[in-house]
Formats: structure tokens, sequence, C-alpha cells
């Protein structure tokens, strides 16, 4: 019998079956987390600070968040959560690792890290700069997912080379020591990253790059130093390593655009905590440290140009836990989100929901706790009662409304006792009572 399809209909069909058949799988997207440390609120251009313009650009480019914070006040609390999803409290890492070599110092091994998720779903995972959760073995990156890692296991460290640095502040690559010829960490940091992009550009990557840049020690480049003195006079320190910090962060950025991954690589940047004195909280109360508003809201942009929105602020609250998952949606790496206490950002950045992220958030370290509710939030900050504020109109947590308002305490106070009344008992770290007795009698000292 005679066809009564046309041949040119017929050689169209198969070679459009054999395009499917040929076609490359979809590339899932890149991720980039860029950590930043202890900078304030407001010393980033964006919120009216020193001008940085590589880091205004994520946001330029994708989204900012106005009310975003840190599950901690203080950097190593802050990693626990970023790179598990989850509450750090629930697995008891609830204050910083003393600078001690210990078996028990360090994110508990019962926990899934970023990496490892995203190493199952066949992910490249590398570990750029300061580490911060832990320094046995047991605790090296290379231990909790990373492929790869170049940078220091403390908290803090020189930005230059250290003639004889100890096995906690040694620049490293993988486990082992490196010389340190480098001019300043804040740029070796950024081209190695930038390097490390060039080199595993044909396969997904996940890349995590927490810089030491702003915390102290306050060290600069000359040429930096002279910049921040034309702008800043009283902070010109602080304002020369925001800049070195903000050309490492393009440096970033350039490796991307370099090699055609810009478009689909979900870009996050985050500062740890809040600002500790002088830096520049924006007016919000409070320091590094503390509950207050200046202690755990930070600075944070999001970039996906193949899917997010461009130059759109987003005012409800989010906080670092939501990373995790939302890069893990973005990958299409399956996860149990009764699991995390971070939410997928995705639904909502491109609207395809309207429901706002949290309705609650939490912090908690020692007897200093907060919760936040819609715009109202409950904050025991010290020894004294707890205090109701309403963030819609007083983010400077100025005026108290808890002796007017004693129903919205109690419910507040209620969500946070429950969420308490889930979370573990805090980690006692080896060394650290060791370590509060000495800073407490080197201040002693200092004051006589």
């Amino acid at each position: 019998m005679r066809s009564l399809v046309p041949p040119a209909a017929v050689a169209i069909v198969a070679c459009a079956v054999q395009s499917l058949v040929l076609a490359e799988p979809v590339r899932p997207p890149n991720v980039v987390v860029i950590v930043s440390d202890d900078a304030g609120y407001a010393d980033f251009s964006m919120h009216g600070g020193f001008p940085t313009p590589r880091i205004d650009s994520i946001a330029a480019e994708g989204i900012r968040f106005t009310d975003a914070y840190v599950s901690g006040c203080v950097c190593s609390p802050t990693r626990a959560g970023l790179l598990t999803g989850r509450y750090q409290q629930r697995f008891g890492h609830e204050t910083n690792i003393p600078p001690v070599l210990s078996e028990r110092n360090g994110l508990p091994l019962t926990e899934t890290t970023f990496a490892d998720r995203m190493r199952a779903g066949g992910y490249r995972t590398a570990a750029i700069g300061k580490w911060h959760l832990g320094y046995a073995p047991t605790f090296h990156p290379l231990s909790r997912g990373f492929d790869e890692f170049y940078g220091f296991l403390q908290g803090s460290r020189s930005y230059f080379p250290i003639a004889a640095p100890t096995r906690l502040n040694e620049l490293m690559r993988g486990r082992e020591a490196v010389p340190e010829t480098f001019a300043y960490l804040t740029d070796e940091l950024a081209d190695e990253a930038a390097g490390w992009i060039e080199a595993r550009r044909d396969h997904p990557f996940f890349l995590y790059v927490a810089f030491n840049a702003v915390h102290s020690p306050n060290e600069t480049l000359p040429a930096d130093l002279d910049r921040g003195r034309r702008l800043a006079p009283q902070r010109a320190e602080v304002a020369a390593m925001t800049l070195a910090l903000d050309r490492a962060v393009g440096r970033i950025l350039d490796a991307l655009a370099t090699h055609s991954l810009a478009d689909d690589t979900l870009v996050v940047f985050v500062n740890d905590n809040g600002g500790p004195p002088g830096h520049d909280n924006g007016g919000l109360r409070g320091r590094k440290g503390t509950m207050w508003e200046g202690g755990i809201r930070v600075p944070c942009a999001m970039r996906w140009p193949a899917r997010l929105p461009r130059g759109r602020a987003v005012s409800e609250p989010v906080i670092a836990l939501d990373i995790l998952p939302t890069a893990l949606a973005a990958a299409g790496i399956a996860f149990e989100s009764s699991t995390l206490d971070g939410v997928d950002l995705l639904p909502f950045l491109t609207g395809a929901t309207a429901a706002a992220p949290h309705d609650v958030l939490h912090w908690r370290q020692g007897s200093r706790w907060a919760v936040r509710a819609g715009t109202l939030k409950l904050v025991k900050a010290d020894e004294g009662r707890a205090r109701l504020f309403d963030l819609a109109v007083d983010r400077g947590e100025s005026h108290d409304l808890a002796a007017d308002r004693r129903d919205d305490v109690e419910r507040l106070r209620g969500l946070h006792e429950a969420w308490s009344g889930e979370m573990a008992a805090p980690l006692v770290w080896d060394g650290g009572e060791r370590t509060r007795k000495a800073r407490r009698q080197a201040a002693k000292s200092a004051l006589n």
C-alpha cells in the first residue's frame, strides 16, 4: 500500500528523532558560594558603604535580600549551619571552636554536608579559604565531602606569609602545607578559585570560597590602604580590606564569564555574621556576637541569570540555611525537606509561589536567644528580660513593645521554647574553658 505521508515529512521526523537521541543531556548549573568574614551590614555600597561594584553586581544581576540572616552570631556556628542546611543547635555546634587540635572539636560527623550532597549528585567540589569547622583529620574538608581544599583550618590568620606557621593557620593544599609565597591572601584565594574554575569548567561543580576578609588582623596592601584613606579617613584599614575583597570577588565572577559559565551558575554571596567594632552595621543595633540585628542580619545577594529575575530586592526574611536546599533544587538533586531547616527559595524567587519562605526564624547561643515571626522579633540579648520589637518600623530595635503587647511576647516566647526543646545541648569543646580563662586574664592584664 502506498504511504500517505510525504517523503519529505518522513525525513523531517527522522532527523528530529535522531537529534533527540544524539542531543547532549542538559547540564545542571554550577554553584558558587562566596562567604565574607566579619563585614558590617553597611560596609558594601549596595547598603551605602564602601564602593564594592563587583559584589554589588551579584545583586544588580540577580537578587538582593534586605532581611537576610545567618543562624549564628559568630564564625564557626554560622558555617556549621550554612554547610548543613540545619540549625547548628540541632547538633550542639553552638559556639566557636577553640584553636585546639582535638578529635572532639569539629562539625559532628553525624552531619551530612553541602559538599557530601553535591558530590553524591555528580558534582566536583572544592573548598577554598577559611574552614573553622575542626582541625583534626576527621574534620578536614577532604573528609567532609570536598574533593579539593586550598586554605587554612583556623578561624583567622595573617593576610601575609607567615614565617613559621602552625598546623592550624598554615596554608594547605589538600592535607599538606604549601610554601607561603603569595603577596596578599585575599588575592591569592581569588586566584586559586579562578584557576579551579578554569580547570573544572567542563564538569558541573560546587565551589565554596570562604574569604577571611575582612576579619582581623587589619592588614592591607599599601595601594589599597591609600585608596581607603581617601574613602574613609576614620576607617581606612577596613575600607582597604573591603576594596581587596571586592576585587577578589570580581576575579571569581570574571573567571565564570571568561569560560561562558556565568548564565548557568548560581552564585551566592553572604557575610558570616554582623560586623564587630570598626565596621558599619548601618544603624542596626548591636554587633558580632549579639542577638541584636547587628549581630545576625547580613549582606546577601544571589544571581542565576538563566533562572532568576534581575535587579530584584526581597524584603521577606531568609536565612543562610536556605542556600543548601536552594542549590540542591537548582542542581536537580533530591533531598528530604524534613531533614533540613532551610528551604528551597526558587519557587518564591521565580514567582511560582507568593508565600514567604519562613514564618518563624530562631537563634540561640547559651542563655541568649531571639525569635522572629513576621515583622516581630523577641530578643533576650543579655541577662535582662526579653524585649519585643516591630522590625517593619524599628529595625534599629530602639522601641521596646513588650510592656504593651504581652500577648505577642508570650506567643513568641512559646515559639522559641518549643523550638529550643527540639535542639541538642551545646557541645563542650576541648580547650574551651582554658581558652576563656586565658582571654579573661589577658583582658584583665590589659586594664592594669
